[in-house]
């Protein structure tokens, strides 16, 4: 019998980077990542900014992943249900200033990357094969925080043959679990993240399940977190879900309900894993740990007692 996972992308094109892709399957009422770092295949490296301006590299990327989706399936006789992607879809309508949903989501404080239109994307293009061959460097060209959602389109294309598709964006999910988290780069960020969206899907829950998440994805933590992200949201019922956007017009990006939120159980609200050291379990978070962080706690700098609480507090209090 096949299981059922769903997939989170978080789409990139840097050179050497290889895409960060996480599966998952509800087992008793949790979302639980499928290890693929070990498998005798692995997600493509992107081609970056250089070579993204490039149909065809675009779309042999998108083909690359494809398959890897599709053999990371095979390989553990999964079936792939949906498809969460950080990334725009498709290029903004000519006739909007602003996509609708990246509109609403800057009126909710949660800042984006505007998306241009197909001519606008047309211009940038050739802007980038100026730049680069009157001999500018690669790390200057314009439009640098954009060129990513090329790959995305074609992404997006190609995965929509094999599961529905919806556009996500990790930092509007957490955003609506904390309200004034700091950037995700900032040192100890993707744990918190993590760990309220552990509340919502039931993993991490475990020193074991922390050790896990070296395994789920390439890239970073903070990549790996928001590929997670993606995930669930892709994993949710169409009741759980909210716009921010214009379903008619597709013009929208996915995010967990506000119901969702209020009413779901809170898996790992009491019973958490140290933040820090991964191993402690408090009985009833956040009792006991200054005392914990002051004699006890591995994942700390060596220190005097007050130096302990004190790093402690500033990471993860």
């Amino acid at each position: 019998m096949s299981r059922s996972v769903f997939i989170g992308v978080d789409v990139s094109c840097a050179v050497k980077k290889r895409i960060p892709i996480v599966f998952v399957e509800k087992r008793e009422g949790r979302l639980i990542p499928l290890p693929v770092k070990e498998l005798p295949f692995a997600a493509p490296y992107g081609h970056g900014n250089k070579l993204v301006v490039e149909h065809e590299y675009n779309l042999n990327y998108a083909r690359q992943i494809r398959e890897y989706i599709i053999d990371v399936c095979h390989f553990y006789g999964a079936t792939p249900e949906r498809i969460g992607i950080d990334s725009p879809l498709r290029p903004r309508s000519s006739a909007l200033d602003y996509r609708i949903a990246e509109r609403e989501l800057n009126q909710a404080g949660i800042r984006c990357y505007k998306t241009p239109s197909k001519p606008e994307f047309d211009e940038i293009t050739n802007k980038v094969r100026r730049h680069l061959a009157l001999g500018g460097e690669v790390a200057r060209v314009p439009h640098a925080m954009q060129l990513w959602m090329l790959a995305g389109f074609e992404i997006s294309r190609e995965l929509a043959t094999i599961a529905p598709v919806l556009e996500v964006f990790p930092q509007a999910n957490i955003r609506r679990l904390m309200p004034n988290v700091p950037h995700k780069t900032g040192k100890g960020v993707p744990k918190l993240q993590l760990e309220a969206i552990a509340q919502y899907t039931g993993w991490p829950a475990t020193p074991r399940d922390w050790k896990l998440l070296k395994r789920i994805s390439a890239g970073s933590m903070h990549d790996q977190v928001d590929a997670y992200s993606a995930a669930w949201v892709a994993s949710l019922d169409e009741a759980e879900l909210e716009v921010f956007g214009d379903v008619e017009s597709q013009d929208v990006v996915w995010v967990p309900s506000k119901k969702l939120l209020s009413t779901h159980p809170r898996l790992n609200e009491y019973r958490k894993v140290c933040p820090a050291c991964h191993e402690h379990k408090f009985k009833r978070w956040p009792w006991g740990w200054d005392a914990h962080a002051a004699h006890r706690c591995k994942g700390l700098s060596k220190g005097t007692q007050e130096q302990r609480k004190a790093e402690f507090r500033r990471r993860f209090l």
